[in-house]
């Protein structure tokens, strides 16, 4: 197992100085050095210590990151970046906040609260994005009685969470239908049941656990500034008819500007420049996917297939596989700290497991994502708890026990794949 000390490497200094910052204080513990930063080690320790010529372990590096499946995903990542930046720029985020949460009672604010960050974060493909913008949403509607503080920020989180999981241009979703090589679609057709079902019972629980009777406005809506809604239709218009996820983002980035210059105070100088802003957004990542693909290919070549052969000769069923898989994402996220990166390091282990047990590519694809946004969404030191904690001014770890819509969603997604070996069971009889 040497061949994955590389990766060891990577963990121990990511942990180890998210944890010293952690201690000391810090904001954003996990992110005062980027993970980038702490792959080069590895890759140097990888290159360097790996038997043969020095000149061909870097070939073999390369050859990684210029995997097909890897460089797809970059160009997902920039160019969702870019309507992710444009999208909000022209103010779309901000009409659907208003459009949903206007005028409503009380009564149903706070589900009101769930709802609008959901399809915020659905359309723009970013939890962090929606956390900003939401929580302080929140807040005033906390301050105005409407609720109590600790639930709607952490309602805001679950609601991230839920789009984060499902958006077609969210990094989980770009990355765990890559290293699987699934289809959004099929990924999103099975996700979309289990996140509908355990949305109607958070909804159910706020709808039930809200007291309050009084009606509390949010801010005056422009009827004509509608129209500020279309890309994200588009968007969805269009993936239900199967369009090519980098046509369907371009032409979204298109149809985003044009809006904008068409019909509100946003000039083509403008449009550039928040195209290159989203670009800026997600080089990190980008760059994090680059490097664990060549990580990744080294590493293989070394010792992955020894790996692997444990993986070929494992004597578990499909069920205990499928759980296993639910297991490796959530451990990995808890590593981390970042669901993406845990799919990233994880996914060619999840695929050739699911390979080894005729799991679907679109299953491990979907579970991958599923049990990577439920833990990073209850981490007290992930990003959304420690963003929407600081907003909101309250303990991460007392938010993180009331994001419901996570641990619902685990609790969904277990039944399911209790439920589908059944169904398999009886197929099989039959």
């Amino acid at each position: 197992m040497i061949a994955f000390i590389p990766l060891l490497i990577f963990l121990v200094l990511h942990l180890g100085s998210g944890t010293y910052f952690f201690f000391t204080g810090t904001d954003n513990p996990l992110h005062q050095i980027s993970p980038v930063v702490c792959l080069l080690p590895a890759l140097f320790f990888a290159i360097s210590c790996r038997p043969g010529k020095i000149q061909h372990n870097i070939d073999t590096v390369i050859e990684g990151m210029g995997d097909k499946n890897t460089l797809t995903m970059c160009l997902i990542f920039l160019f969702s970046g870019a309507f992710s930046s444009v999208s909000q720029s022209i103010g779309s985020a901000d009409t659907v906040a208003n459009l949903i949460l206007n005028f409503l009672p009380a009564k149903l604010l706070l589900p009101g609260v769930f709802l609008t960050s959901a399809f915020i974060s659905t359309a723009i493909g970013t939890s962090m994005g929606v956390v900003a913008l939401m929580v302080p949403i929140a807040v005033n509607l906390a301050k105005s009685g409407a609720f109590d503080l600790e639930i709607g920020a952490a309602t805001v989180v679950g609601g991230a969470v839920f789009g984060d999981n499902l958006s077609m241009i969210s990094d989980t979703t770009i990355a765990s239908v890559s290293s699987q090589d699934a289809t959004i679609k099929d990924k999103l057709q099975i996700n979309y049941k289990v996140a509908f079902i355990a949305s109607i019972i958070t909804l159910a629980y706020l709808v039930v656990t809200s007291d309050n009777t009084k009606i509390v406005t949010i801010s005056s809506l422009d009827c004509f500034s509608i129209i500020k809604v279309i890309p994200y239709i588009s968007l969805i218009v269009m993936v239900l008819f199967e369009v090519t996820t980098l046509v369907v983002i371009t032409v979204n980035i298109v149809i985003a500007g044009v809006l904008g210059v068409t019909f509100f105070d946003y000039s083509i100088i403008q449009f550039s420049h928040d195209i290159y802003k989203g670009f800026r957004k997600v080089n990190e990542i980008v760059l994090f996917a680059l490097f664990i693909s060549g990580l990744s290919n080294i590493m293989y070549k070394q010792g992955q297939k020894a790996l692997y052969k444990l993986i070929d000769e494992s004597r578990i069923t499909k069920t205990k596989a499928e759980f296993a898989i639910a297991g490796i994402a959530s451990i990995f996220t808890v590593l981390v700290a970042n669901n993406t990166i845990a799919i990233l390091l994880s996914g060619s282990i999840v695929k050739r497991l699911a390979k080894k047990h005729d799991i679907a590519p679109y299953r491990s694809a979907y579970l991958l994502d599923v049990f990577a946004c439920a833990t990073k969404g209850i981490l007290p030191y992930g990003s959304q708890l420690l963003l929407a904690g600081s907003i909101a001014t309250v303990s991460p770890i007392s938010l993180s026990k009331q994001v419901h819509y996570c641990f619902i969603l685990v609790v969904v997604t277990v039944g399911e794949i209790i439920v589908n070996s059944k169904k398999e069971k009886g197929s099989m009889i039959l």
